[in-house]
């Protein structure tokens, strides 16, 4: 799955967001008229709320029912991880209603962007996002260069060139 765009959205007074019809062209057709799709929403690493569709939501539990429970930090992951998840689903006017306590940890009010990354969903508050999609062109050129590049110096192995791949 590969899902992708911006989407700035309205959320009304009881939290209901609809998800636009091009991301859900993304998602693929429902089983049937009546269906509907299914998510599961939690708390993201920043404060935002991560939307993720239920199978992927199965993908990364079956990971993480994996982990050594006996382990502190695999526990604190985790327990961290599913901390506010809550199952959702669309209704018939493909909405989804988000709960309080996480819309309040995101700072969600009567506005919203969705940003679809790879094969989950960024819910953002207008004013948390222009902050993180503003920050320094500079600063994501460093970022690009140690996540997919060779390091500080840029000089990695070809091994380890994440555009090698692409050869």
């Amino acid at each position: 799955m590969q899902l992708i765009g911006e989407y700035p959205v309205s959320v009304d007074n009881k939290g209901r967001l609809r998800l636009p019809t091009a991301l859900l062209r993304q998602l693929g057709e429902k089983a049937s008229e009546e269906a509907a799709y299914e998510f599961v929403v939690n708390r993201g690493f920043e404060p935002c709320l991560t939307l993720y569709p239920k199978a992927v939501w199965d993908n990364i539990s079956a990971k993480l029912s994996r982990l050594n429970r006996f382990n502190e930090r695999n526990r604190a992951f985790v327990r961290s991880f599913y901390l506010g998840a809550y199952p959702l689903q669309t209704d018939s006017a493909d909405r989804i209603l988000l709960q309080k306590p996480l819309m309040d940890y995101a700072a969600i009010g009567e506005e919203a962007i969705l940003v679809a990354m790879d094969d989950r969903i960024e819910i953002w508050s207008p004013a948390q996002y222009n902050r993180v999609a503003m920050a320094d062109p500079n600063a994501f050129s460093d970022l690009a260069n140690q996540v997919l590049g060779g390091g500080d110096d840029g000089a990695g192995s070809t091994d380890d060139d994440f555009f090698g791949m692409f050869k």
